[in-house]
């Protein structure tokens, strides 16, 4: 009995040190995108970084800052349902709903052909988190979409192609020389000419 109870003081104060190891330095206080102000919550750590730590904790912060009002939003939306990726992969056969191109299973994230989950009607217009509100899409297809707008098939594909090609700069960087594999895979996805 007595070792129980040491093994759990012991747990409590490597818990409470871990706990202390990750208390956030800075967090927003307000502001805007591009804009944001940031409150200091721990001097002495905050001292203690270097610029490009600081640079770390500020845009981990923004993240944290984001995700809680997504998920806030998400929550105001209605109902949610629980699924994952595969699971609606294996609903709308690998196909991405933007591009109508193959999504294929080996891709992980940050992989711009890697499978992630796009909502039709998106989060902050009050769309649900619900199965019929979710479909699969591609990373770069989900967020380009996001980003600059709905295009039509053909267009999304090349647009996927040439950032496997040439990377986050687009077809501008041109000093960049795609290996094999990625032509390969590029050639896959401007190949399919089928807008289902």
């Amino acid at each position: 009995m007595r070792c129980m109870s040491e093994q759990r003081t012991r747990t409590a104060q490597e818990g409470g040190r871990r706990s202390e190891r990750r208390r956030h330095v800075v967090e927003v206080s307000g502001g805007r995108p591009g804009q944001w102000t940031f409150d200091v919550l721990d001097q002495d750590r905050w001292s203690s970084l270097t610029e490009e730590e600081r640079k770390a904790e500020r845009h981990r912060a923004v993240k944290r800052r984001q995700n809680r009002r997504r998920a806030q939003r998400i929550r105001e939306n209605g109902p949610r349902d629980v699924y994952t990726p595969v699971q609606i992969g294996d609903r709308d056969g690998w196909r991405c709903v933007i591009c109508h191109s193959a999504v294929s299973r080996a891709f992980t994230s940050p992989h711009p052909c890697s499978p992630t989950v796009h909502h039709v009607i998106e989060v902050m217009a009050g769309g649900t988190d619900t199965l019929d509100n979710v479909a699969l899409a591609h990373r770069f297809c989900n967020s380009d979409s996001y980003t600059w707008g709905q295009k039509t098939p053909a267009e999304a594909r090349q647009r996927l192609a040439d950032r496997v090609l040439y990377g986050k700069h687009g077809p501008g960087r041109r000093d960049r020389v795609p290996d094999a594999d990625a032509v390969a895979l590029a050639d896959e996805i401007t190949g399919r000419l089928d807008d289902c």
